[in-house]
């Protein structure tokens, strides 16, 4: 029996678009192999309960709805490794290449460098990380220095395949790396459609979906939602998405607020379908303050969330930065540079019926570009090129 294991860091603590990324990856092998058996290494960290493969499997089912199968996967937890600590780092590294020596598909899903002991690679890439060899603390220690290269080299032979999530990743994988083109396929995210009734009538509601930190910018877009007179009293801003205990200051610092703005922590995905086809827009701001040139990590590096919503007719109203741009064009919805831009594009939006009709109707067609139709072909005949 063929194996096939995936490395995804945090996948039974943490929600998003990695993570929705590799469930969907899954789904999608089983049902085109599904007599392989799919391992999924990830770590597990001191005093917390791990999941079995049933219950990892019904909780990806629930949280993106998917058809995950339990009955061909497997978990492998790794103690996950304090990363100032080298020796921990190392032992992480080494029981990764250990797990994968008799695997004939290994599947890098997460941010790092490590590499494997598989018959073939891939290295999914939702934003890449720089070469150690760049890192200014590898330059001035000869043996840092011989490490960071041999970590880089190793990096670099071991993948058959990168796949990068949009055009904006796949520009800052080639520029740090300078891999060759022919390793280089972009494929954009899996996104499931939200089905939306027939005659369904759309709410004055603006939309913000993900998980509620800070590197969402969520305050400025309360701010600019405020600011607007029309917006505030003819609209309600409703801001939904997972929630870490780690981000309980910076939820706390925003969850006050008047009646027009609502908050939903943690809904499930029924709950989510509702409100994106409920909604009237869909806005987005991570980014919002950055120099994109100096810390692209900070982007949205595509927008799974921005497609799920386009899928049930909200019109998008995002940030002009990373992946968004590839995603909404003028006749689907707007991009903008300012808060001042955000207010202006959604006001003259919402006062002109005519308008609204025309790019909700857009932003569907348009969306239907990024379903799991055309990922699953596309993993298809990647997976084809490789000859497990």
């Amino acid at each position: 029996m063929k194996t096939i294991a995936f490395y995804i860091s945090n996948i039974i603590y943490r929600v998003g678009g990695t993570e929705s990324y590799t469930a969907n990856m899954l789904e999608v092998l089983q049902k085109i192999h599904p007599e392989y058996r799919y391992m999924i290494i990830t770590e597990r960290y001191p005093h917390t309960q791990g999941l079995n493969e049933a219950d990892l499997a019904s909780k990806l089912n629930s949280i993106y709805g998917l058809h995950i199968a339990s009955e061909n996967i497997c978990i492998k937890y790794i103690c996950a490794p304090d990363h100032k600590n080298r020796w921990q780092y190392l032992y992480f590294y080494h029981k990764i290449r250990s797990i994968t020596k008799h695997v004939d598909l290994f599947i890098y899903c997460s941010r790092g460098l490590y590499s494997s002991c598989a018959k073939k690679n891939i290295a999914v890439i939702h934003f890449p990380t720089e070469p150690k060899e760049k890192k200014s603390f590898s330059k001035n220690y000869p043996l840092l220095r011989w490490f960071a290269y041999k970590t880089d080299r190793s990096y670099l032979q071991t993948y058959d395949l990168f796949l990068p999530n949009s055009h904006f990743t796949a520009y800052w994988l080639k520029k740090w790396w300078n891999i060759p083109d022919d390793k280089i396929k972009i494929v954009y995210p899996p996104v499931t459609p939200i089905p939306v009734p027939a005659h369904t009538i759309k709410e004055k509601t603006i939309l913000i979906c993900s998980r509620i930190e800070q590197s969402k910018r969520i305050e400025y877009l309360i701010q600019a939602f405020l600011n607007s007179h029309y917006l505030s009293t003819h609209f309600t801003l409703i801001i939904a998405g997972s929630t870490q205990q780690e981000d309980s200051a910076y939820i706390d610092s925003i969850k006050n607020q008047p009646d027009c703005v609502q908050f939903i922590f943690n809904p499930d995905r029924a709950v989510i379908q509702q409100l994106y086809i409920a909604a009237t827009f869909f806005w987005h701001a991570k980014g919002f303050g950055i120099e994109e040139s100096e810390n692209p990590y900070q982007m949205e590096h595509f927008g799974i969330t921005t497609v799920e919503a386009m899928s049930a007719g909200c019109i998008p109203v995002v940030i002009n930065k990373g992946g968004q741009k590839e995603i909404v064009t003028e006749n689907v919805g707007y991009t903008w540079d300012t808060l001042e831009q955000l207010i202006r594009y959604t006001e003259d939006a919402a006062q002109n019926s005519q308008k609204l009709q025309t790019l909700s109707q857009n932003a569907q067609i348009q969306s239907r570009q990024f379903l799991k139709s055309s990922f699953s072909e596309q993993l298809k005949c990647l997976i084809d090129t490789l000859h497990l």
